[in-house]
């Protein structure tokens, strides 16, 4: 089985998109707005057949999803929806870091095979969140392309730096010193980023400069990754220097050639 997903036209110029994830391991359902605002509904599933409650459409009226039970990592304000309900906590925690620091509105649930382990959901997650987001950002003209971030959290600082290259690459350092966070493997944030990097089509540096406080590091460096994706995703005002532009001295930006 592989992944189903159809692409949704552009509200107001929202760069938005809508994407199943279905295996026989997991079932993901992702739907994303890189620049904030409404989100689009999830695609109908028989794998997820809850309803929006009567609460919540009195609650939150444009919210065109259900939210999950759990609001641990669920932030539905004027600019923002998000609602992210993976199975596993400290991934909910992760990525709703790095949505509200990117600007972007997300929902995500997943139903993953959490009594084997870990891996086969954050791994599916990730996949189907690069999915999105390449999807999302369509025709990669006029943006800034490149994307640094530098975030603390307390002792612990991390960067990130991102190019929209359309050619996946990553590294990943962040560091650990312990097996998990909560139940997250920590091995799975490293392979998640190198999983998302490769579906997004980007490539990403990730590095934890310090930090004795592994939830520290981790969240230190989300938080990076979100403001370098952030700046690497803003269009150029038009009229400006490159609106409109490809931003490469090949005119394209693919696979096949040194951008």
């Amino acid at each position: 089985m592989g992944s189903v997903e159809r692409t949704v036209p552009q509200m107001s110029s929202r760069r938005t998109h809508t994407l199943s994830r279905i295996t026989n391991e997991t079932k993901v359902q992702i739907s994303i707005s890189l620049d904030g605002g409404p989100l689009l509904p999830f695609e109908t599933s028989e794998h997820f057949t809850e309803p929006i409650s009567a609460a919540q459409q009195k609650a939150h009226p444009d919210v065109e999803f259900p939210l999950p039970k759990s609001h641990h990592a669920t932030q539905i304000t004027a600019s923002q929806q998000i609602s992210i309900s993976t199975g596993i906590g400290f991934l909910d925690h992760m990525l709703h870091a790095v949505s509200k620091h990117s600007g972007w509105s997300l929902a995500v649930r997943a139903k993953g095979d959490l009594v084997i382990d870990d891996h086969h959901t954050a791994e599916d997650v990730f996949l189907g969140l690069g999915t999105a987001f390449n999807a999302a950002l369509g025709k990669r003209v006029g943006i800034v392309r490149f994307g640094r971030g530098d975030a603390p959290l307390d002792e612990a600082l991390s960067w990130a730096v991102i190019d929209l290259s359309n050619r996946p690459y990553s590294v990943i350092d962040f560091g650990f010193t312990r097996e998990k966070i909560g139940d997250l493997s920590t091995e799975m944030l490293t392979h998640g980023l190198e999983s998302f990097a490769q579906a997004a089509s980007v490539t990403l540096h990730v590095k934890t400069v310090y930090g004795h406080n592994n939830h520290h590091r981790a969240e230190s460096a989300f938080k990076a990754l979100a403001v370098a994706i952030r700046q690497a995703c803003e269009r150029r005002a038009e009229g400006s220097v490159g609106s409109g532009d490809v931003t490469s001295t090949k005119g394209v930006l693919g696979s096949n050639v040194n951008n």
